[in-house]
């Protein structure tokens, strides 16, 4: 190789060391300010190498003014679209760091942005990731505010059906003290029926913790009706007596159900309690239980005067009181408007329903309950 040929090779090496050098230490130092600034630094650094090395080697060479002239515009030119697709393609892709970046910081706030169309390959991979994250989040707050709703429900219904058997045992104690209640022995077997009850419930807020579900003594099993019954009716009876209402029960032997024994106790009992509250002194309470139909069906009619057409498709909601005869006893004896509530959805549980319909004097509550071997669309779990 000639001379000229090493000197030509020599000083591109430089240029291309001294231009690289320079360009690294100005792209880490811009990089941190402008994405932009750093891509068209980039671009620059090769062109600038090219430019230098011809301008130092056509110096050197012997050329004519002119010549040299020529040489160093051709190259000046064919250098600007390097710079100005350097630019453009920095802002493309600024502009999709942005939107990735915004589509980033939703994820904590959980708002919702436009999922963002980046240009590159690479950020369009990395938002369709977070596209995906945000999914799996939101379903996780759904999840967690759909346990949270049940834990409320669950802390809201144990509490309501607490107050219950206290109500009972309190006024069982008055009508003992003032001496109304004369049969003392079925006074303390409600007492004591109250308090197993109340201790079941209390069981039964332990149970939400178990990993391995409910204890086998509160897993479905085969129920006889007029055993639960007779514990509920233990419990109302004083408060019956001491309200002046009258209890007819009328239960066919025999009706037996699937399901859970303690559940059943706090529909029969919602529902029984219920209505001696609202019948009202000289009022009437039947309870009766009967097979129809492939179901076990059990009816509780009251004398409360009635509940308005408008209002009977509500009175399963919860905190639902009504207005009338019916709402205003309701609200006296201190209803929270969650009784009904739990019967729905404890009779549902057991694939069954409940409906209400007027009477002349009052309601009529019936729960419609599988009998065993029917088949229904709503399976109680373990």
């Amino acid at each position: 190789m000639s001379r000229d040929l090493w000197f030509i090779a020599g000083m591109t090496a430089l240029c291309a060391v001294g231009v690289g050098v320079v360009g690294a230490l100005v792209v880490n130092r811009v990089r941190r300010v402008s994405l932009v600034a750093a891509m068209v630094v980039t671009a620059l650094v090769p062109v600038a190498v090219v430019a230098l090395a011809v301008w130092v080697n056509v110096g050197a060479m012997f050329l004519s003014e002119h010549d040299a002239a020529v040489a160093r515009l051709v190259l000046g030119l064919s250098s600007l679209p390097a710079v100005v697709l350097a630019v453009v393609l920095g802002r493309f892709v600024l502009a999709d760091v942005r939107a990735v970046g915004a589509q980033a910081r939703g994820l904590g706030t959980g708002a919702r942005l436009p999922a963002a169309s980046p240009v590159t390959a690479e950020l369009a991979e990395l938002s369709s990731e977070l596209a995906r994250t945000r999914g799996r989040l939101e379903a996780s707050r759904e999840r967690e505010r759909a346990l949270e709703s049940a834990r409320r429900q669950v802390v809201a219904f144990v509490t309501h059906d607490l107050r219950s058997p206290l109500s009972g045992v309190g006024a069982t104690i008055e009508g003992l003290k003032d001496g109304v209640i004369t049969d003392t022995t079925t006074a303390y077997l409600g007492i004591g029926a109250a308090v197993e009850r109340m201790g079941r419930m209390i069981d039964d807020l332990t149970d939400l913790s178990r990993p391995d579900g409910p204890a086998p003594s509160r897993r479905p099993q085969m129920v006889e009706l007029s055993t639960v019954l007779t514990d509920v009716l233990a419990h109302s009876a004083p408060a019956a007596v001491a309200q002046d209402v009258t209890l007819v029960v009328d239960v066919q032997p025999g009706l037996e159900v699937m399901g859970r024994p303690d559940e059943l106790a706090r529909v029969l009992d919602n529902l029984v309690g219920n209505a001696v509250r609202s019948s009202g002194g000289g009022g009437t309470v039947r309870v009766a239980g009967y097979r129809h139909d492939g179901q076990v069906r059990v009816a509780v009619e009251d004398t409360c005067g009635g509940i308005p057409a408008e209002e009977r498709a509500h009175v399963f909601e919860e905190g639902f009181q009504g207005g009338g005869a019916h709402g205003e006893r309701r609200r006296e004896t201190g209803s929270t408007g969650l009784g009904l509530a739990i019967v729905e959805t404890v009779v549902a549980a057991h694939g069954g329903r409940v409906d209400v319909e007027p009477t002349d004097a009052g309601c009529l509550f019936e729960v419609r309950l599988p009998a065993p071997g029917q088949t229904t669309a709503t399976v109680l779990q373990d």
